[in-house]
């Protein structure tokens, strides 16, 4: 499977390299670049997978498992036209602790955004949540039901293509390689190969839930594999140097479940959803750049009749300076590799 994510990392990047080589006379007057200057600026992002736990015909009926992880502060910087961020963990509080409990997290992603193609890759592995009842609200200076034992590993590639690169940029909303001249949207094709796995010493839930889940769906154990596709659209809205995007990615899901119910293993195979979803406000100037930016996916799996949900999110905030180049910050890393030098 490793093979795969490699493969198909590697074609996004040779076609969104070449593409970039092309000029359009039409997309400079809806979208600049700034190709003779280097960026730096300091972030604060934290990065989240949650799992949920619904009932099918009565959506309010939900236990959400969440992590008690810390933001991450750093920097990053775009140079020789490649952009990358270093953040480390701020440390969580000993109160929050006591309330929330302790994560052990490990999340590696690389995110790469071209004129029309995009990838976020990751690997992330959470140890120890919380349990948040949707109908049942905890007491003040009363801890969260807690699950030291729970963890979880979410591996897998998200692409993204973008059908109106003449007119519209995603990179000007996210990683402010381009800025946006003018408003404009356009329709986009979000893919996913996804691998997720939870694991626990014991049902996540209780006797006490099993008239809303179902004792059949009284899971300590839980692997799936899902490919999926979804239309979507994007659009930003521009007003001088300020802007606002939004982006949203529906479509189905072919997944393999395999799970535990009383040490018994069970599989199923068949169709749901997988949700993409972008936002970003901030402003975009000619040096100076902030922006504040929330990315989700979603991915659901339905047995019986339970909905099964795993979450991935990040939000960013980071403040930044548009610096001109000099001496050898001229070079591009593209002119480094031979499929990558102009003719």
């Amino acid at each position: 499977m490793k093979y795969i994510f490699l493969l198909f990392i590697l074609l996004i990047f040779l076609i969104s390299h070449a593409g970039a080589q092309r000029n359009d006379s039409i997309r400079d007057k809806y979208v600049e670049r700034f190709p003779d200057y280097f960026f730096v600026w300091p972030v604060l992002k934290q990065r989240s997978t949650s799992f949920e736990i619904q009932q099918n015909k009565n959506r309010s009926n939900q236990l959400a498992y969440k992590p008690n992880n810390s933001y991450g502060l750093g920097f990053g910087m775009y140079l020789f036209e490649v952009g990358a961020e270093i953040t480390f963990s701020i440390p969580v509080g000993e109160q929050k602790n006591e309330f929330f409990g302790k994560t052990k997290a490990t999340d590696i992603q690389a995110n790469l955004l071209g004129k029309h193609w995009g990838a976020d890759v990751f690997y992330q592995r959470y140890t120890g949540f919380y349990v948040a009842d949707a109908n049942k609200s905890v007491a003040p200076n009363l801890p969260y039901p807690q699950r030291p034992d729970m963890s979880t590993d979410n591996i897998g590639v998200n692409g993204i293509y973008i059908f109106n690169k003449n007119k519209f940029s995603l990179r000007s909303a996210y990683n402010f390689a381009e800025r946006q001249r003018k408003s404009a949207g356009s329709f986009l094709m979000t893919g996913t190969i996804n691998s997720f796995q939870m694991k626990a010493d014991s049902a996540l839930y209780g006797k006490s839930y099993e008239s809303l889940y179902g004792k059949n769906t009284a899971v300590s154990e839980f692997e799936t594999f899902t490919i999926g596709i979804s239309p979507g659209y994007t659009h930003t809205l521009v007003a001088k140097n300020l802007f606002i995007n939004g982006s949203l990615s529906l479509g189905p899901a072919f997944r393999n479940t395999d799970y535990v119910v009383n040490d018994i293993r069970y599989s199923s195979a068949g169709v749901d959803a997988f949700v993409d979803f972008r936002g970003a406000v901030g402003y975009n100037g000619e040096r100076f750049f902030s922006g504040l930016s929330f990315v989700a996916q979603s991915r659901t799996v339905r047995i019986d009749e339970t909905r099964f949900i795993s979450v991935s999110s990040t939000v960013k905030f980071l403040v930044g300076y548009r610096f001109r180049e000099f001496g050898i910050l001229k070079t591009r890393a593209v002119d480094l590799v031979p499929f990558g030098k102009k003719k």
